[in-house]
């Protein structure tokens, strides 16, 4: 029963097969690709599916059913990569792209970039390797650039040029990311960073293509960034010269950075104009280098510790070696000992025991 049911599942297939041939034959595209889809229904192997579904996505460009031919293609690379002709579908679906973008498919002729884009993505994002996929990348960021998407075109671009750094277009993705990133800079820019990012890739385009036609459009943007720059040092030295803000020092120097870095910018004509106008700059004495010492500074002397007294037996201990409770004696006479006093003999001082034992022996008075 298994066999039977088998059979006619394959025969089934078959017979639908061959109604599509024979719609696609003779023009018949809409329903040649419906066939080809009821056919799928009963394939059993994975490559016969994938044959009939490119079948099915075929009929689809030839009838101009172009959204229905990118969702064939899509699942066709999505569902089975492993029996895909890239070398035919990846051209089917440029070609898709540019009819969408051009308005091709459409009743009104409304072009349809959205759509083209999602398409670009798709064969970006299923071939990894491949002749072409360089211009595919061009064409992808031209149309996000052009529906107001210039940061992910940024992102395309930079992406490209890490995965095919020396395919032959690749100067013309980096003048487009130049161009781009000189947009980006002048919407914002705090540190200067992605303005160097600008003129590294601008650079590297003029020196990829010293005769090139477009040479002049990177020279153009570089001229553009170092005007910026000029401009940003220019407002800076104005600032500082303002009454409430006035650091003239800080200012010939931001004017002395435009005139050296950017000769060639009005900036730098106006920094030249406004340095003149502010004089001389004032000199600032300098302190003499020679061998002359700076007068000598009288020493505060400093109190050594006390020399540990020498030790001593019976009443001599209560000798004090010249240190009284208050501090150190007079430095600039010579110590002298005293003996304990009566009013000394208070409970405030620690006297050795050995010193105790003597007067008690002695009866308690000295």
């Amino acid at each position: 029963m298994a066999g039977e049911d088998g059979y006619g599942r394959y025969s089934r297939q078959r017979d639908l097969a061959r109604l599509g041939e024979e719609a696609e034959a003779s023009g018949n595209y809409r329903a040649a690709a419906k066939a080809y889809k009821k056919s799928r229904l009963y394939a059993v192997e994975n490559r016969t599916r994938a044959n009939l579904l490119l079948r099915e996505a075929e009929c689809y460009v030839q009838k101009g059913s172009l959204y229905d031919a990118f969702e064939a293609y899509k699942s066709l690379l999505e569902s089975f990569p492993l029996y895909t002709p890239y070398d035919r579908v990846i051209p089917r679906l440029r070609q898709v792209a540019g009819d969408l973008e051009q308005g091709k498919g459409s009743r009104f002729g409304f072009r349809n970039r959205t759509k083209a884009i999602e398409v670009y993505e798709l064969v970006l994002d299923e071939t990894p390797v491949g002749s072409g996929l360089m211009q595919d990348s061009l064409s992808l960021g031209g149309l996000l650039t052009e529906t107001d998407r210039p940061a992910e075109a940024i992102v395309v671009y930079r992406e490209a040029l890490k995965r095919f750094p020396g395919d032959p277009l690749a100067s013309q993705v980096r003048l487009e990311l130049g161009r781009l990133l000189t947009e980006d800079a002048r919407r914002g820019d705090g540190d200067g960073l992605v303005a160097r990012q600008a003129v590294r890739e601008l650079k590297a385009f003029v020196q990829a293509n010293p005769d090139d036609a477009k040479r002049g459009d990177a020279e153009y943007l570089l001229a553009l960034i170092d005007q910026r720059r000029a401009d940003a040092l220019f407002d800076l030295a104005r600032f500082y010269l303002r009454p409430a803000h006035r650091r003239e020092p800080a200012a010939r120097r931001y004017l002395n950075d435009v005139i050296r870095d950017y000769p060639g910018t009005t900036a730098a004509a106006e920094a030249d104009v406004l340095l003149a106008s502010l004089g001389p700059a004032p000199v600032t004495p300098e302190e003499p280098l020679g061998p002359e010492t700076p007068p000598a500074v009288a020493a505060t002397p400093v109190p050594t510790a006390p020399p540990t007294p020498a030790k001593a037996k019976g009443p001599e201990r209560r000798l004090l070696d010249g240190w009284l409770p208050g501090g150190p004696a007079d430095e600039g006479s010579p110590r002298q000992p005293r003996t304990v006093q009566e009013r000394d003999r208070v409970g405030k001082w620690l006297l050795p025991l050995g010193d105790l034992n003597d007067l008690k022996a002695g009866g308690g008075s000295q």
